[in-house]
């Protein structure tokens, strides 16, 4: 359990909140690709309680500003995008993509007022089909995080996206939880026990319909932290371990298994204090495309079904997250029952974590070895938070390690032997890890 100080760090990210102020020093994915086109409507976003603008300018190119004009506070998000700048429609000032002012028309014609401002303009980078930016300090710009599918093709990436009532911690803490796969994630397991052609785990998922109280041991490590979570599983009458690894990349990523030559990825943004939306990329690393109808089969098996604006589905409190409780009839429905009621697994992971309330109490909790992974992620993003705020580096921005080269992985060992150098890799020298 946390207190309510230590839970208050944890969560609160507005403003100079120590957690929002470390959050701020990574790159942090705020839209994709295909949200914004050239001279097209600047899009309005918000994070960490900040507000800001994204637009791709005539040349393609996609730039992130402060959203308050640098002349009045007008909302740029209403500029006019056209000949590589935004032009505020109240007194028709034109700022870059960079943040330089380049024309300031209400001025007389000889005023070089607009050479001594410069709007705040942060560095953008686009891959993987996201775009990325950073707000952090510009004289400690880290290296971009180069994950193994931030390479991919659009033809070899789906991601999906979701906004969440909930804060980005409580969020996060489902991403690393193994154990409530069995329970929460029931409808999906079944499913790929009964086989088929999509996988929504990797591909030995259904083996943990066998145990659902996965043994969990956890490795520090220079970005954060990877674990296994080691289940008991019966293979043609032999006994084995099936190991399931889950790797916490800070600040607020998870990698976990997937099929062979796939890869999966999420990430938590926060908002504000109360809200995050989550991001889950599906990418394939052979160079295959994901084609259409597989597409359809990834957003089936997730749930999510129309957005609005700020990226919400129609699934809250208000109407129980859409549960049907006649489906959850075992006696009815047989084996189409639904142990959730709900539809997918982004949608029952939503329900259960907005269910928390926006910001858990998490003092009322009592943790159970199960829980290890979510007590080390705590830990180290807290202790993470107060160790910035003396003047120190941060996890994961020292870079002794490669983004490319950190995987999750699922395999069936021999009991006996350690999951540690044959399941996943931890994308860091043999010596480098922190304990």
């Amino acid at each position: 359990m946390l207190n309510k100080q230590d839970n208050d760090l944890l969560t609160r990210v507005e403003g100079d909140a120590p957690m929002g102020v470390l959050m701020r020093q990574y790159w942090t994915p705020v839209l994709m690709s295909e949200d914004v086109v050239s001279d097209g409507a600047p899009r309005r976003i918000k994070i960490l309680g900040g507000k800001y603008v994204a637009f791709r300018d005539t040349e393609g190119k996609v730039g992130v500003l402060n959203e308050a004009c640098p002349h009045r506070g007008a909302s740029l998000a209403l500029a006019r995008n056209e000949n590589c700048a935004l032009q505020c429609l109240y007194h028709g000032w034109r700022v870059d993509r960079t943040g330089k002012v380049v024309e300031t028309p209400s001025e007389p014609a000889d005023s070089t007022f607009k050479d001594k401002i410069r709007h705040i303009g942060y560095p953008v980078r686009e891959a993987g089909g996201l775009i990325w930016a950073y707000f952090g300090d510009p004289e400690a710009e880290p290296e971009f995080p180069a994950f193994n599918w931030t390479d991919r093709k659009p033809e070899q990436i789906y991601t999906i996206r979701v906004a969440q009532r909930c804060n980005w911690a409580q969020a996060l803490e489902g991403a690393i939880d193994s154990a409530h796969s069995n329970f929460l994630h029931n409808d999906l397991n079944r499913r790929l026990a009964e086989g088929g052609d999509y996988t929504g785990g990797g591909g030995l998922l259904n083996f943990q319909l066998t145990d659902g109280a996965p043994r969990l041991e956890v490795e520090n490590l220079p970005y954060g932290f990877h674990y296994a979570g080691i289940r008991d599983a019966l293979v043609d009458g032999e006994h084995k371990k099936y190991v399931r690894t889950t790797q916490f990349v800070a600040p607020s990523w998870a990698l976990f298994s997937a099929p062979e030559n796939w890869v999966f990825s999420q990430v938590f943004v926060p908002v504000d204090d109360e809200n995050t939306i989550f991001y889950f990329i599906h990418a394939r690393l052979d160079d295959e495309n994901i084609e259409p109808d597989y597409r359809a089969k990834i957003l089936e098996w997730s749930g999510v079904g129309e957005l609005d604006d700020d990226f919400h589905m129609d699934f809250h409190s208000g109407n129980m997250w859409r549960q049907d409780r006649d489906l959850m009839d075992r006696k009815k429905h047989g084996d189409k029952f639904s142990f959730s009621g709900m539809t997918g697994n982004q949608v029952e992971d939503l329900g259960i974590q907005e269910s928390m309330g926006p910001i858990e109490d998490r003092s009322r909790e009592h943790l159970g070895t199960s829980d290890l992974a979510i007590i080390r992620m705590r830990r180290l993003i807290l202790d993470a938070a107060r160790k910035y705020a003396k003047g120190e580096t941060p996890i994961g921005l020292g870079r002794n390690f490669s983004y490319e080269e950190i995987r999750a992985a699922e395999k069936m060992i021999e009991p006996g032997t350690s999951w540690k150098g044959q399941v996943g890799s931890r994308g860091v020298a043999k010596d480098s890890a922190v304990n």
